[in-house]
């Protein structure tokens, strides 16, 4: 079941940001590099995977990150599966090394859990975006992990602020 919440949740966030954001970056931003998302919401349901699952959490995001990958690479982005594996590990590493910095659940935030996600989006974001310059051989990896860094938090946020209103429209809804 939990691959199956994960798997549709990081599908839905991809084909979002394959569908309206990689057409709009390519109108607008010609000259940032297609590998590069500006707005990637699928960072959003990694995090909060790996908050709620840990390191199973890799084994359910891996699948739908290896189909989106191939699915996206039929839309103009090229072809790079093992890139689906090196970033699902990689924010996982960044995901524990928060965990190890802070405690565990992110409690020491007290009322401010958004603050933990954030940090753990951020962390993991650069952990990411190294490991994708190293295994990638980019000529600039600064430059390159700032892009993955920029398009993962701006599309944490805004999966977070999705979530928000989600939750709002859930409890105005009235039970019978």
């Amino acid at each position: 079941m939990n691959l199956l919440i994960v798997s549709v949740a990081f599908i839905i966030a991809f084909s979002l940001t394959l569908g309206f954001v990689f057409p709009l970056q390519r109108i607008l931003l010609a000259n940032v590099p297609i590998t590069i998302s500006l707005l990637f919401l699928p960072h959003g349901v990694r995090v909060l995977a790996f908050y709620f699952y840990g390191w199973k959490a890799i084994f359910y995001i891996l699948p739908a990150s290896l189909l989106m990958t191939y699915l996206s690479a039929r839309n103009g982005v090229p072809l790079a599966l093992p890139s689906a594996v090196v970033s699902t590990v990689a924010c996982y590493v960044g995901y524990r090394l928060c965990t190890l910095i802070m405690s565990d659940d992110g409690s020491n935030f007290g009322k401010h859990k958004w603050k933990f996600f954030l940090f753990v989006g951020a962390v993991s974001s650069v952990v990411n975006g190294a490991a994708l310059s190293v295994y990638k051989g980019v000529e600039n990896p600064f430059t390159t992990t700032l892009g993955y860094v920029i398009g993962d938090m701006a599309g944490l946020m805004l999966a977070f602020y999705m979530l928000i209103i989600a939750f709002r429209i859930a409890r105005s809804i009235p039970r019978q």
